[in-house]
């Protein structure tokens, strides 16, 4: 038995599906990204075209209403929070594209680059989905891994975070026991989790902050791979 929102709780996602949600988490950033600069006039051309696209592909369906509602929004009025965290679906979608082949790994630590993701799985691409059949994920057990991965990142940042100081990180992850966690020894500095190089203790508090970030959207879309939930903003991502 799997608890609500537990990763194997639903079917996973087919290739196709992973390929649609990663398109529609590039254009939430991407929407989110042009608000900081709507008096522009390539934000001004930028946004139908967005619009124009998501319906033309028919990705315009696979937006949860929140999402459709948050893309159609007029450049100018999305609320400044809601905007900064539509930002941070480029790290989910960077989970996909790497689960599709079309991401390398990188660090808990670095933030994507939301170009490096949208535009090769063929953001504004008319013929974006023409070859969806053909998209393939790495196997299930690779992707475990990395959820796992991901939950120890997460779990050990929001660790950090109420209970801030050192510990053996590398033999909790070991140890297990609650849950299946793993972790890239290059990811550690005195068997805690590293930050820049870092050992998390000794790292800058803003740089914590938004590598919990980064791990929390990388964890929801991981588990979200995992067959968490089939509707990806249900996924929760407790740790």
């Amino acid at each position: 038995m799997y608890d609500a929102g537990e990763p194997g709780r639903h079917p996973r996602p087919q290739a196709r599906e992973a390929l649609r949600r990663a398109l529609v988490l590039s254009s939430v950033a991407a929407r989110a990204g042009l608000e900081a600069r709507a008096d522009a006039g390539e934000a001004r051309d930028m946004h139908p075209r967005i619009l124009d696209w998501l319906r033309a592909t028919g990705l315009d369906q696979a937006l949860e209403p929140a999402e459709a509602a948050l893309v159609a929004t007029p450049l100018g009025e999305l609320d400044a929070n809601a905007a900064l965290d539509a930002g941070w679906r480029a790290e989910g979608a960077y989970v996909l594209a790497w689960a599709l082949g079309r991401h390398a790994p990188l660090p808990h630590d670095r933030l994507v680059d939301p170009d490096d993701i949208a535009w090769p799985l063929g953001f504004l691409d008319a013929d974006a989905l023409d070859r969806e059949g053909e998209a393939e994920l790495r196997g299930e057990r690779e992707i475990d891994t990395f959820l796992a991965r991901q939950l120890a990142v997460h779990w050990r940042l929001r660790e950090y975070a109420l209970r801030p100081g050192q510990m053996n990180f590398a033999a909790v992850v070991a140890n297990g026991g609650w849950a299946r966690l793993d972790i890239d020894q290059g990811a550690l500095v005195d068997d805690d989790l590293a930050i820049d190089g870092s050992r998390i203790d000794r790292a800058d508090a803003a740089r914590i902050v938004r590598c919990i970030s980064i791990a929390s959207e990388r964890h929801r879309a991981a588990s979200w791979l995992a067959g968490a939930d089939p509707v990806y903003s249900n996924v929760e991502n407790i740790t």
